[in-house]
């Protein structure tokens, strides 16, 4: 079995509280713990991280692997060295990803750009396939040419 330390989420709607737990790896979030280590409220001001040290120390001495954001958290209270957030990779939040999607000026245009991209996709193989048929044709040309010539020789 290997541990992990997770945050276990607790409270009501809009009002979230969470467990710093011990878990199997393979665990859900609020499956069953093996030992319960503290507390976070992160709406609290200041944001309130409360952990055993002792119980801690143990656990990761025993190989248990803390979560990202359990890592950060024990990293501020001092248990493990602090963490650099500076070289953490950003995450955009949910509100901002889905607006960049939907950020069209109008309804239409969502619909209206693929179109207008395949018909100019379509318009492009046209062109080359033009060119294509014009260097046959020049090609063909020459090739006659060429057979006319030693003709008019003989």
């Amino acid at each position: 079995m290997a541990a992990k330390i997770k945050l276990q989420r607790k409270g009501a709607k809009n009002r979230p509280f969470y467990r710093v737990v011990v878990q199997d790896e393979s665990a859900a979030r609020n499956s069953r713990v093996v030992e319960i280590l503290g507390q976070y409220d992160p709406l609290a001001e200041p944001s309130l991280f409360d952990v055993d040290k002792e119980k801690t120390k143990e656990w990761l001495a025993k190989g248990a692997m803390p979560t990202e954001k359990v890592r950060i958290l024990l990293g501020k209270a001092g248990i493990l060295p602090p963490v650099d957030l500076a070289a953490l990779p950003k995450r955009k939040p949910k509100g901002e990803a889905e607006k960049k999607e939907e950020k069209p000026a109008s309804a239409e245009a969502p619909a209206e750009k693929p179109a207008a991209e395949a018909q100019e996709e379509k318009k492009e193989e046209k062109k080359e396939e033009e060119k294509k048929e014009e260097e046959k044709k020049e090609e063909e040309k020459k090739e006659e040419e060429k057979k006319e010539e030693p003709a008019k020789e003989a």
